[in-house]
């Protein structure tokens, strides 16, 4: 597969490549799917039976589009049916968030808490950006893939040092690593082999971008901050429901509710109307 990385970006490949550290290549059927988007006509028909070729693939698929966001009232007779509610772009994407999971996949543990953590994560930002989407102009879709994308650095680094999730305790703390420990421990961080792992699958730039600054409100092109904050008001949200630690929301706080548009004294009710949007999914 031609790669569409920078030479910045080719460098830092070739860093990670150096230090053991393996990027997944693009599964097989995301290409595939990316060359019939680019014909000038597209059958449904021929997307469904791409992804039907993979059962465990078609299965994420439609646990994805089962959320309220997608409008689908009851679950699709068909994968080609359920392509035609949504549309053949949403569906490329969804398709690539259900591939991540494919191509990271592991049965430890900290593997585990890590994708139930993502997928609440990701479900929690596409509630937010169908709730904001007059406001953010962000699809759910791309909401929920830049959820699913954005820590996906830590299951490539956990492949790669067995003892990265007993270095950071990841299931008991419920906290990500710190950059600053991950670069003393492993001369590198989930954010840099995250990004390189989005720019490598060709996921949108301003996605990719997300993934890289998902820590910190970026300087950089609009519609990425608007993601950023769209994934750290989920971050928040989760955190405030689960009970878990939530120092960097405070740090935060006031550039988010800029950005997507939410006043202070009603940020409240709608944290509670975007869980109690998840919660009945």
């Amino acid at each position: 597969m031609k790669s569409s990385l920078t030479d910045s970006e080719q460098n830092q490949l070739k860093e990670l490549l150096n230090n053991g550290i393996k990027i997944p290549p693009q599964p097989t059927i995301l290409a595939e799917i990316e060359q019939l988007l680019g014909q000038s006509q597209v059958h449904i028909g021929n997307v469904a039976t791409l992804v039907a070729k993979d059962a465990g693939l078609a299965a994420m698929v439609y646990k994805i589009i089962s959320s309220p966001v997608y409008g689908v009232r009851k679950p699709s007779e068909s994968l080609e049916k359920a392509i035609s509610v949504i549309g053949l772009k949403q569906m490329a994407n969804i398709i690539k968030c259900a591939a991540l999971r494919t191509a990271l996949g592991d049965s430890t543990h900290d593997f585990k808490w890590f994708w139930d953590h993502s997928m609440d994560i990701a479900q929690l930002a596409s509630i937010i950006a169908w709730k904001l989407r007059s406001v953010c102009n962000i699809f759910p879709d791309q909401a929920y893939m830049a959820g699913l994308f954005q820590e996906c650095g830590v299951p490539i680094l956990m492949q790669r040092f067995p003892d990265y999730g007993k270095t950071f305790r990841l299931s008991d703390s419920k906290m990500w690593p710190d950059q600053a420990q991950e670069n003393l421990h492993f001369k590198t961080d989930h954010c840099v082999t995250g990004f390189l792992l989005a720019r490598y699958w060709h996921l949108p730039d301003f996605i990719s971008q997300a993934v890289r600054f998902h820590h910190d409100i970026p300087s950089t092109e609009h519609k990425a901050t608007t993601m950023v904050a769209i994934l750290q008001m989920a971050a928040h949200i989760h955190n405030v429901y689960a009970g878990n630690p939530d120092s960097a929301w405070e740090n935060n706080r006031p550039q988010v509710l800029e950005e997507l548009g939410i006043s202070a004294e009603g940020l409240k009710e709608f944290e509670e109307e975007v869980y109690d949007t998840y919660k009945g999914s």
